[in-house]
């Protein structure tokens, strides 16, 4: 999305970028996304395939091309502004919002060896996280996975994203075959709340959180921050 210049409602794009780790350049590619698409999410499924999920449906990127990819089951249509990742062969994916701003506190998980979605049940009794939009989360196991932030909505509505309030908390998930357990993280010292902040395993029991915005003060985030898990 280009928001241009203010009050326009800006442009929704089409145009794919790679970044060249050895030269730190992006180039854009020959390959477009078959419509102009914002608010999407996407996770790396193997060595060389991208999943891209958009309000209309998923996408996959391979070879330098993209296409349209078909699913069956019961996908999160039509969310936008998801938190996704990929635990072995499947996507996981949380929240969203419509484009009436009803936000979801689902989860669902796509099987990319039969391209099959499952919305999972919540076995939680304290429950899970809120609904929520634009959270951030990563593969802790090859079962579970850690959210962090987002934002819901307060109780006088949207109000053109007046209304959208950031959260701090930090969950654990583990999924099974059709089901979710929710268990929240309690720390001592939590970042700021925010909504579209990178978050990745590093590999070695940590988690780095990058960036974010917060959609109150409007501010960003340039502090990152490191999640221990051991």
């Amino acid at each position: 999305w280009d928001p241009m210049e203010p009050g326009s409602g800006g442009e929704f794009l089409d145009d794919v970028w790679a970044f060249d780790w050895t030269s730190k350049t992006s180039e854009e590619m020959k390959s477009k996304l078959p419509f102009p698409v914002s608010r999407h999410a996407a996770a790396t499924v193997g060595e060389d395939t991208v999943i891209i999920h958009t309000y209309k449906g998923i996408l996959t990127f391979r070879d330098g091309k993209i296409a349209e990819q078909a699913t069956e089951g019961d996908a999160p249509l039509p969310l936008s502004m998801c938190a996704m990742t990929s635990i072995g062969d499947k996507v996981v994916l949380f929240g969203g919002s419509d484009k009436n701003q009803r936000m979801s506190s689902e989860l669902y998980v796509l099987d990319t060896t039969n391209w099959t979605w499952t919305k999972l049940e919540a076995q939680c009794e304290a429950g899970g996280p809120a609904a929520m939009a634009s959270a951030s989360i990563a593969p802790l196991t090859n079962d579970k996975c850690i959210l962090f932030g987002g934002a819901g909505l307060a109780p006088t509505g949207y109000e053109g994203g007046y209304g959208l309030l950031p959260k701090d908390d930090t969950w654990i998930c583990t999924i099974s075959e059709k089901n979710v357990e929710w268990e929240r993280v309690q720390s001592e010292e939590n970042p700021e709340g925010r909504v579209a902040a990178s978050f990745n395993n590093l590999g070695d029991g940590r988690f780095l959180l990058q960036g974010g915005y917060d959609p109150v003060s409007k501010a960003t985030f340039t502090e990152p921050w490191i999640l221990s898990t051991d």
